[in-house]
């Protein structure tokens, strides 16, 4: 096996087992057969391991999904059903990771983070479009971000439950009451308007992107002149017509470093 794939499965292993913060980086070398320093030849830190684990379950539901055929579907809303069902049996596998995720993971790095679950919950909305589109087809999408709002509470609510109140429950049976219950949505759609926007509806930007961030370090975070002076170069490079983007790469990359300005720097990476 891959070392770094035996690392990423010791890990997932030992942070369910103790919990993120209460994993060293010594126990998961130890447990993969390696010394300390050779962890690092395959890993910056511990972060950046929990951060391919998260990586890797959403790549392999979406592969998962990609690649079946769901044999003995007869029709496209059998199809739905068992991506619902195949959905609910990975969450099910890894139950005791993502109890770690949502109840140990410590807040700061939580934070930190942001711009990576923010990225994790763009890809799951974006397969959630495309089964609803596949089973339901191009009448729905006026309605298709109300409808992904709903399939995806349905899902979140069911999984709470799963994972926190320790439930069992029949697979087959729980992922055909979501796809009944959204096909019963579907068809009572007529005489209603829809309530949000697209996702891909990106509102204009602001006048000054870099405002927020600024505002915020300048309230939240005094003695951080560093952070100010990087905004700033920031600002000037990405105004240049003939940018360098490794040294905007850079600058990002120092500011990322700082948890609580996490989720503005995500907004503005998107503006410039």
């Amino acid at each position: 096996m891959d070392k770094k794939q035996e690392l990423m499965d010791v890990a997932m292993h030992l942070f369910s087992l103790k919990g993120f913060a209460q994993t060293s980086v010594q126990e998961i070398a130890q447990a993969a057969g390696i010394s300390k320093g050779a962890f690092y030849k395959h890993y910056e830190s511990k972060d950046s391991l929990f951060i391919e684990l998260l990586k890797r379950h959403q790549d392999e539901l979406t592969a998962e999904l990609a690649a079946s055929s769901f044999e003995g579907a007869t029709d496209r809303k059998e199809a739905f059903k068992g991506k619902l069902q195949l959905e609910i049996k990975q969450t099910l596998d890894n139950k005791e990771f993502f109890l770690m995720v949502f109840k140990d993971f410590p807040k700061d790095e939580a934070s930190r983070m942001m711009p990576l679950f923010e990225e994790l919950r763009a890809a799951q909305l974006a397969l959630t479009e495309n089964s609803l589109l596949d089973v339901y087809g191009n009448e729905i999408q006026p309605f298709l971000a109300d409808l992904v709002a709903i399939l995806e509470g349905i899902k979140r609510e069911y999984f709470f439950i799963l994972i926190f109140e320790n439930r069992s429950v029949d697979v087959h049976r729980l992922a055909s009451f979501i796809s009944g219950s959204i096909d019963a949505i579907v068809g009572g759609l007529s005489g209603l308007e829809p309530v949000l926007k697209g996702r891909n509806e990106i509102p204009a930007p602001p006048a000054d992107p870099f405002k927020a961030i600024e505002d915020k370090i300048r309230r939240d975070l005094s003695g951080k002149e560093k952070l100010l002076d990087t905004l700033l170069l920031l600002r000037e490079e990405a105004a240049k017509p003939d940018r360098q983007e490794f040294l905007v790469e850079a600058l990002l990359a120092y500011l990322e470093q700082e948890p609580k300005i996490a989720k503005e720097l995500f907004l503005l990476k998107k503006y410039i």
